[in-house]
């Protein structure tokens, strides 16, 4: 049986886990879902760490106070400046 797996070590260990446990194609695809999942779930996190350090660097760079909803929005007709 061929499970194709982007990473070596993780390739070898679920050949070895369906050889032992005898499982079936289906659980070979179980396994390659999973791993899918979280290496999906890993880029997410890590999308989301760049995407707060961008915003601290916008902070120190703009000053918290620079802009506030007042700056943005015309306060006699709540449009935008």
């Amino acid at each position: 049986m061929s499970v194709d797996l982007e990473h070596e070590p993780i390739h070898d260990l679920a050949r070895r886990v369906i050889r032992l446990a005898e499982e079936t194609q289906h659980a070979a695809q179980v396994l390659e879902r999973r791993l899918d999942a979280l290496e999906r779930r890993s880029e997410a996190a890590g999308r989301a760490e760049r995407i707060l350090s961008i915003a601290a660097g916008m902070r120190t760079h703009l000053g918290q106070d620079r802009l506030s909803v007042e700056d943005l929005y015309d306060p006699d007709t709540g449009l935008p400046a």
